[in-house]
């Protein structure tokens, strides 16, 4: 599709609000529509953009947006109805791309295909399927704080704290590269110390507690993590902290996997329902911000803590009480950013939100030519997917020979009935490669006419 310039976003909650930031931030001109005024005065006040205090789901707002002159429309209200009718009217209207959140399991399944089919839903998304997505790689590879499979499963994204000790720590990566010769499995794509985050080149140290983001071929994953002095083994026993819909996932999947799961719920009702759903997995009805609850249950015996309640203080500092009484491994789910800084205050080892996993959905739609987008919670880099066009500059190139931004780096290359290979100068391109490649989003975009026809 050709690159969108006016986007249509109904739905200013957390995803809604994140995604009018990074579509505005890419350059398209961005209206929210939400029905609620106080949320709609807020965003309105906090993000350079229009705001139209209406209802997604009737003529007379979107129209107010401008929807009849939309190259794209993200409709990701909490309600999966008022999403497919945005996207039914979007249709009437001629918008190109449609994006349509939805979270109801039976709305998602192949009986109801019909309905999305006439809905003209392009892409749907569940932010809380891909969190509990994002979880369950994390829980299979306890120590990383960042796991995002790419180029159909052979390449791997890793994010991890380098820690003391670690064979790769205090060493530049030229010599790091030496010491492994020609065909180490891994890269350094970025390299965060303190607030300020590098694309390295060779001269580039790594130290204790850089946080760092390596592309990896998936067969070189654990080999990587102890490298960096990171124990990446899966989780055996798992504490999952509410019930709703990213935590009840994340235990149903656990449990097929013959994972031992302790899942605590709040809500009396809810806790009953999911005890008669699950076959071995403990649940315990009680308030994850009472400290005996989680003692009782043995949180410090458990190999990983999941909290997933859609209250952020108590994830955090039920995960911080995790930490304190030994649990090897904590993932703590934020919807406001602002409590970040003390996830890492507290050593919680890893923050997710869904924000992110929808906003990498709908980017992948706004560049068009990324098979994959993938940003992250905390500063501007970001890592995508790219195909290599015929006749582009990078067709038939080497990777030493690409005119390419200084914080910018191609990663890996993965070509059709070939394993991916992690990229060198010498590495050449040819047109149908994917490409992983690190950088900036601006740089990114600036760069992208290397890679096009």
């Amino acid at each position: 599709m050709l690159s969108p310039v006016h986007a249509v976003i109904i739905g200013a909650g957390e995803v809604g609000a994140y995604l009018a930031q990074r579509l505005r931030d890419e350059g398209l001109d961005v209206v929210v529509v939400e029905i609620d005024p106080v949320r709609a005065a807020a965003i309105g006040r906090d993000l350079d953009v229009q705001v139209v205090n209406a209802s997604g789901s009737t003529p007379t707002g979107l129209l107010e947006a401008r929807i009849d002159r939309a190259d794209l429309v993200a409709a990701v209200t909490q309600v999966d109805e008022v999403n497919l009718v945005a996207s039914m009217l979007a249709k009437q209207y001629g918008v190109a791309t449609t994006v349509v959140r939805v979270e109801n399991d039976d709305l998602r399944s192949a009986a109801a295909s019909e309905l999305l089919a006439n809905a003209g839903a392009d892409v749907v998304i569940d932010p809380d399927a891909e969190t509990a997505d994002e979880i369950l790689e994390l829980v299979h590879t306890t120590g990383a704080d960042e796991v995002y499979p790419m180029a159909d499963g052979q390449l791997v994204v890793v994010g991890a704290v380098v820690a003391e000790g670690a064979p790769l720590a205090n060493r530049d990566l030229d010599e790091i590269g030496r010491s492994l010769g020609d065909d180490w499995d891994f890269l350094f794509g970025a390299i965060t110390r303190g607030t300020e985050t590098v694309i390295p080149r060779g001269d580039q140290v790594v130290l204790p507690g850089d946080h760092v983001r390596v592309v990896a071929r998936t067969s070189a994953q654990t080999t990587l993590l102890n490298l960096l002095g990171v124990d990446g083994s899966c989780a055996q026993r798992v504490m999952v902290l509410g019930g709703g819909a990213v935590g009840g996932q994340v235990a149903a999947r656990l449990e097929r996997e013959g994972v031992e799961v302790v899942l605590i719920e709040r809500d009396p009702a809810r806790a009953e329902d999911l005890s008669q759903r699950f076959s071995r997995t403990m649940v315990v009805q009680g308030d994850i911000n009472d400290t005996e609850v989680l003692l009782n249950g043995s949180i410090g015996r458990m190999d990983a803590v999941v909290a997933t309640t859609g209250e952020d203080a108590s994830n955090v500092l039920a995960c911080a009480v995790a930490v304190a009484e030994g649990t090897r491994f904590t993932v703590a789910v934020l919807h406001r950013l602002a409590l970040l800084p003390l996830v890492r205050r507290f050593g919680i080892n890893a923050a997710l939100s869904p924000r992110t996993a929808s906003a990498n959905a709908v980017l992948r739609v706004v560049r068009g030519d990324a098979a994959t987008v993938t940003t992250f919670l905390e500063g501007d880099s970001e890592v995508d997917e790219l195909e290599i066009s015929a006749g582009s500059p990078a067709d038939g190139a080497r990777v030493a020979d690409l005119e390419l931004p200084q914080d910018m780096l191609i990663g890996a290359v993965n070509r059709k009935g070939e394993q991916a290979v992690i990229a060198r100068g010498h590495t050449l391109l040819q047109a149908g490669d994917h490409i992983v490649i690190f950088g900036r989003a601006d740089t990114i975009s600036a760069a992208k006419s290397v890679f096009r026809a």
